[in-house]
């Protein structure tokens, strides 16, 4: 072998040797790198909601009340018109509690109950009648009104009863532009609540009217999803039953009746008929309607029904209503309209 053989041979097992050892750092400097340090993912529990504000329940619905001031404040009962020219009503969307009673004419009229619900318009207000009177006086309530029958304002004197009267010049109310009188005038539970505050009214507070169901009640009773009383030819009342709002729509003539200001429909939680006698008294055709003694009825709810009997003492002692077993009825928490009926008008139940 030759100098220069060797020398190649030589140069070849070195650059051999080289690679080999250059290898061998490398792998040896990689697994001598630690991993870098990675913190550890801290989970942040989730905020906890806040529980919702407990309120006092409202005597007349039972819905919460977080205004304690607004617990205290004493009801208001409003006659409010029903006539055709003065339809729609305002304000009836917010009343805790509705009367529908008959009046002359083969017609009806409201007096509706406000408590804690405030709202800007309500009427058109009407006439006194005695037989509302007896209705307001159960609730410790401020009578609002105008004018009324003669026997009527002489029972608001003779029961010493707190009123708001437009003839007497109450500064609560004011007459609209788009209808004729008396179809025309108004009020709002923020003018009367001032003139009640500065006629030192406010001496008194809303009884507890229900027993109040904590779950939403299912009555043990008839599956009816629709009532009418028809008063007469042209003018049948009635409610229908949604089971998906589990919410009664107010009818008349089969048409819901709507808020004349929101355009919302009027509705109600609970139904309480009230079944009476009456009598004609004058040729005017002013009524006397028995609401004192006791007698039948049916309360509906939950789109089921069951028949009642109510009695009531006397003119001033609250209405009690019970079921046949003898017991007090428990609703539901919401408002809830009460039906008056002579037994002159013709109640449909619809199963």
């Amino acid at each position: 072998m030759n100098s220069k053989r060797r020398l190649s041979i030589l140069i070849v097992l070195c650059l051999i040797s080289l690679m080999f050892s250059g290898c061998g750092k490398k792998a040896e400097n990689v697994s001598n790198v630690e991993p870098e340090d990675v913190p550890e993912q801290v989970v942040e529990p989730e905020p906890t909601p806040p529980e919702p504000p407990k309120g006092l329940p409202c005597p007349l619905t039972g819905m919460q009340i977080l205004d304690e001031g607004d617990l205290k404040q004493r009801p208001i009962a409003v006659m409010i018109d029903n006539e055709y020219n003065a339809r729609p009503q305002s304000g009836l969307l917010d009343a805790e509690i509705v009367y529908e009673i008959p009046v002359e004419g083969n017609i009806t009229r409201y007096m509706a109950i406000y408590h804690h619900n405030q709202t800007d318009k309500i009427g058109p207000v009407r006439s006194a009648r005695p037989y509302f009177i007896d209705k307001a006086l159960e609730f410790n309530a401020v009578y609002v009104h105008c004018g009324g029958s003669p026997q009527a304002l002489q029972d608001l004197v003779s029961l010493k009863v707190n009123t708001l009267n437009d003839l007497k010049g109450s500064p609560c109310f004011w007459r609209s532009n788009d209808r004729k009188m008396p179809h025309n005038l108004y009020t709002s539970t923020r003018l009367m609540r001032e003139v009640i505050e500065s006629n030192k009214f406010n001496n008194k507070t809303a009884p507890q009217y229900f027993k109040f169901s904590e779950e939403f009640l299912d009555l043990d009773g008839k599956n009816t999803r629709a009532i009418s009383f028809s008063y007469g030819k042209n003018y049948t009342v009635g409610y229908e039953y949604d089971a998906e709002s589990k919410l009664y729509y107010r009818t008349i003539n089969g048409i819901r009746l709507k808020d004349k200001e929101s355009g919302k429909e009027i509705t109600t939680t609970n139904i309480i008929v009230e079944k009476t006698t009456a009598k004609v008294l004058d040729d005017v055709g002013r009524l006397k309607v028995n609401n004192t003694g006791k007698n039948r009825g049916y309360y509906l709810t939950g789109g089921r029904l069951i028949e009642i009997e109510w009695s009531k003492s006397d003119r001033s002692a609250k209405t009690m209503y019970k079921d046949l077993k003898g017991d007090e009825i428990t609703v539901n928490i919401g408002n809830t309209w009460i039906q008056v009926v002579p037994d002159y008008v013709r109640v449909e139940i619809k199963e």
